[in-house]
């Protein structure tokens, strides 16, 4: 122990004993001496026991006291069952009440509506009115007597048109008995020519006749092709004559059924309009829910506000929704592309309005820390605020709007913070003071610049450590920002965009300090807010206009659908018109055809006609020859050939009584449908004439009507007035039952928060225990580990041994640590101990290092500790402690506090009671020694008179 000097050998026996001491953690007590300086002290193994046992009986008690609670809590569940089961029960009959009085509500409307009908009606009802409408009626039975007229002439028309068709329908039937009567007389010619032919067979005769038949027969075909086309060309005009009669009508039916398409299309407009309509109702009032810019709004238009408060408003609402010189003559050109107003992720959105709300109430703890008054809050601020955040998801790059003007335009002059990433933006700009606490920690002179060296914090103090800390390498200003005492007019928000990949969140707190406005407290403002949310959820209301569109949708479907329909109809008829002319163009090439074909046929007949003449003189000169018989074969042929030509005459008159059929149908078919048409019209007219003579009726019958209205209407309003009345009773015994309820509800309510807080304590109370166990297992352990070093280390000792360095100074040495020790100057003997305490000392083990402060838990006014400061050789007495945010500072005196690993216990003194005894090495063994021992460490240096001494002394 060189450097050491002892004054007295009975100290110094005193001092080895105590030495001897240090192996043995366990040592509990010190002789005390004439001044009373040694006090007895438990071990700490026993304190860490009684700190696990006092422990056990914390939470013990805290189970109990949980116990209790729950116990509390169901008797105030039990107690309040009545009451709400009364609260309940009534408020059914509140309901129920409620809804007859809207039930006799409803009929009063009704009866109302009905009186304002007869009132209408009896205003009406003047002799003048009177006379008109019996004119009207008057008339209306002309117009009767004219429509039975026209019902009558088309029944006429009709019953014509049905004996034509009869008329026909009988020459029908004659022309086919004809016609059968013909064919049956031809058979008989025909018989009679193979008689008479096989009377001249093998004459030459047959050949003649087979010549002349041939001719005939072709003569014939070309009559009968003839007569087709003509029975053809009959057709074929009566098609044509139909198929324009149906063409006209078509065109009659596209054009109805071309204005019921504009008239569709004209109501699917009106549809697209109310639906329009609708749909903008939501809109504006989900608009006026959606975010700041309805807030703010809503703040200005209410004129029961202040009107300084209402400019504020109307300026954060300006500068929100990107207006013109919303605020310093300044035009923010990209606040409508960047601020989304109302969406959800946006500043502008009523949840992150609310959240910022939490910022404020954050930010206030710390200025409450440093004494500092709740700033103001200003809607001005807020809104540059909000854009401040909703730029940084805008451009490209994070940083201050007011320093990118260069390329994203002007922004407002006022104190601005910024901060991204998903934490409290508070607690970010506040952790730069970490950077003025390292700095501080290399330069201790600099922690009177500390902003805590005042309490409250002044704005000269806080101007004063901001000139200080200007040209330092640290980066403070948002922290500084955040501390300004005199702070004022201010504005959170803050969005949840992605800012940039992996980073979401920004916000942003602005200050109005360049022409600042008048504010509100933030109580008010919080009150706005929450107003304002509850307000805005009209739910009901926007249901209904949610309801509204949909219907408005539906009525525009349905209108959308009857424009298809009708665009099928006209397409429909568009395209039988088009099939009907295209069928008139085929007839008219047909009938052209024809014709051309009975000219050619007339053509063929002449030519033949001539080839008959021929073959007759042919046939006659044979039949000279032959003789009677050949006359008689002439004859049947003759009598053959008027039967055919009777034949196709018989069946021409056929095919016109036919077409004369068919064209009969046609008018009783259109007749038919004239008669409807004209019925339709009779019924049209008498229903005017019914109408005209019920308002006749309601004319002079108006006095009576609007008397049993005005009854019905006065016993309605006496039974709205009975159940009015029956609601208010109902509700009254509701309002009394109401406070029983809440008194039993708030018992509930404080019963279940005790038993809560007495479940919090718990909780504590066993984190206590737990920890206070873990210190006493971790501390057995240290011992026993402690005992087999000290078991080796006595096997083994070390010893220091001196030697010089090159600059003079005295160094010691053992196997794993050197440490130079600078001479000290020459001290006189005195009640003081002088020495060079380093703030990291080592022991001899494996350099392990130890902790030299001390957790003064008891500190009596006649104790103290001594410690050494870092810097200083002089030890200062301290007066107590405390823990700051988990870092320990001692009291060296009224006003100042140092922190516990910046100052090296040297001596303990009084009647202190500690948690962690001093360990400081080789360079400290007197107060390593000293162990547990409550030694007086200035009184103790001065009976051993221990002074350091230089080396040549």
């Amino acid at each position: 122990m060189k450097g050491l000097k002892y004054t007295s050998l009975a100290v110094a026996a005193l001092t080895a004993t105590l030495l001897a001491s240090t192996n043995n953690s366990k040592v509990q007590a010190a002789t005390a001496d004439k001044n009373n300086t040694v006090t007895v002290a438990k071990s700490d193994k026993e304190k860490l026991q009684d700190a696990v046992n006092q422990a056990k009986k914390s939470v013990n008690n805290a189970q109990a006291s949980v116990d209790s609670k729950k116990s509390a809590l169901t008797d105030a569940q039990a107690q309040a069952k009545a009451p709400n089961d009364a609260y309940d029960a009534q408020q059914a009959k509140v309901n129920d009440s409620q809804k007859n009085l809207a039930d006799k509500q409803a009929i009063a409307k009704q009866a109302q509506d009905k009186l304002d009908s007869a009132s209408a009606v009896a205003k009406q009802a003047t002799s003048e009115n009177i006379q008109n409408t019996q004119k009207n009626i008057a008339a209306q039975q002309n117009a009767i007597q004219a429509a039975k007229q026209n019902v009558s002439d088309a029944n006429a028309d009709l019953s014509t048109a049905q004996s034509q068709l009869a008329t026909a329908k009988q020459k029908q039937a004659d022309a086919q008995n004809l016609v059968n009567s013909k064919e049956a007389a031809k058979k008989t010619a025909d018989n009679n020519v193979a008689s008479a032919e096989a009377a001249v067979k093998n004459s030459g005769l047959d050949e003649a006749k087979q010549n002349v038949q041939n001719v005939q027969n072709a003569l014939k075909e070309i009559k009968k092709t003839n007569a087709d086309n003509k029975s053809v060309l009959s057709k074929k005009q009566a098609a044509l004559a139909e198929n324009t009669q149906t063409i006209a009508t078509v065109n009659n039916n596209l054009a109805m059924a071309n204005k019921a398409l504009v008239d569709a299309q004209n109501n699917v407009n009106a549809k697209q309009k109310a639906l329009a309509d609708a749909q903008k109702a939501l809109k504006d009032l989900q608009d006026q829910a959606s975010g700041a810019a309805g807030f703010f709004k809503a703040i200005a238009d209410n004129k029961d506000n202040s009107e300084s408060l209402r400019e504020d408003a109307q300026t954060a609402y300006n500068i929100i929704t990107g207006q013109p010189n919303a605020y310093q003559n300044i035009t923010v050109e990209w606040a409508k592309e960047a601020v989304k107003l109302g969406q959800e992720n946006d500043s502008t959105s009523l949840s992150n309005i609310e959240k910022a709300l939490g910022y404020y109430q954050h930010w206030m703890t710390y200025r409450d820390k440093y004494g500092l008054r709740h700033p103001s809050i200003s809607l001005t601020a807020v809104a540059i605020a909000m854009l401040s955040s909703d730029f940084q998801h805008y451009s490209d790059e994070f940083n201050h709007p007011s320093l990118l003007t260069s390329k994203y335009g002007p922004f407002y002059s006022d104190e601005e913070d910024i901060s991204a990433g998903e934490v409290n933006p508070i607690d970010n700009w506040m952790s730069e003071k970490d950077d003025i606490d390292k700095y501080i920690e290399g330069h201790p002179d600099a922690a009177a610049y500390s902003f805590e060296s005042t309490h409250p914090l002044t704005q000269d103090e806080w101007e004063k450590d901001v000139d200080f800390w200007n040209d330092k390498p640290v980066h403070i200003g948002h922290y500084t920002s955040m501390i300004k005492p005199d702070a004022n007019y201010v504005g959170l928000a803050g969005n949840e965009y992605e800012i940039q990949p992996m980073m979401n969140n920004a916000d942003s707190m602005d200050e109005i300090i360049f022409n600042p406005i008048n504010g509100i407290d933030f109580n008010s403002y919080q009150n706005l807010v929450q107003s304002y949310l509850k307000d805005v959820k009209q739910e009901d209301k926007i249901n209904i206009l949610k309801a509204n569109v949909a219907t408005a949708n539906q009525n525009l479907v349905a209108a959308q659908n009857a424009v298809k329909s009708a665009q099928n109809n006209v397409q429909s008829l568009q395209a039988n018109l088009a099939e009907l002319n295209n069928g008139s163009t085929k007839i008219n090439k047909a009938i052209s055809d024809t014709q051309a074909a009975l000219a050619k046929g007339q053509e063929n007949l002449k030519f033949e006609q001539k080839q008959l003449d021929q073959a007759n003189q042919t046939l006659a000169d044979v039949q000279a020859k032959v003789g009677t018989k050949a006359k008689a074969l002439e004859d049947a042929k003759a009598a053959q050939a008027k039967a055919a030509e009777a034949v196709a005459q018989a069946q021409n008159v056929l095919s016109e009584a036919t077409a004369a059929v068919k064209a009969s149908q046609a008018k009783v078919d259109a007749a038919q449908n004239d008669v409807q048409a004209k019925d339709n019209n009779l019924k049209s007219v008498q229903a005017a004439l019914d109408s005209l003579n019920q308002t006749l009726n309601n004319l002079e019958n108006a006095q009576s009507n609007l008397s049993a209205a005005q009854t019905a209407l006065n016993k309605a309003n006496d039974d709205v007035t009975a159940a009015n009345k029956a609601v208010k009773a109902q509700q009254l015994i509701l309002d009394t039952l109401k406070e029983s309820k809440s008194k039993a509800d708030a018992q509930v309510t404080n019963a279940s928060e005790e038993l809560k807080k007495a479940e919090a304590e718990l909780a504590a109370e066993q984190s206590k225990l737990k920890d206070a166990k873990a210190r006493l297992d971790a501390f057995n352990k240290k011992e026993t580990e402690n005992s087999h070093k000290e078991t080796s280390n006595t096997e083994n000792p070390v010893k220091p041994t001196e030697k010089t360095n090159s600059n003079g100074k005295a160094s010691t040495t053992n196997s794993s640590e050197t440490t130079t020790t600078t001479p000290e100057p020459d001290v006189k003997n005195s009640d003081t101990v002088e020495g060079n305490v380093k703030s990291d000392l080592k022991t001899n083990n494996k350099s392990e290092e130890k902790s030299s402060t001390v957790k003064i838990v008891d500190n009596s006014d006649s104790s103290a500790v001594s410690v050494v400061l870092t810097g200083s050789n002089t030890p200062v007495k301290t007066f107590g402690e405390k823990t700051v945010n988990g870092t320990t500072y001692y009291k060296v005196s009224a006003d100042r506090w140092v922190k516990a690993d910046k100052a090296h216990v040297v001596a303990v003194t009084g009647n202190v009671t500690t948690n962690k005894l001093p360990q400081t090495g080789a360079k400290n063994e007197l107060i390593a020694a000293l162990s547990g021992l409550a030694v007086a460490g200035t009184t103790l240096v001065s009976y051993l008179g221990i002074n350091r001494k230089k080396k040549n002394n």
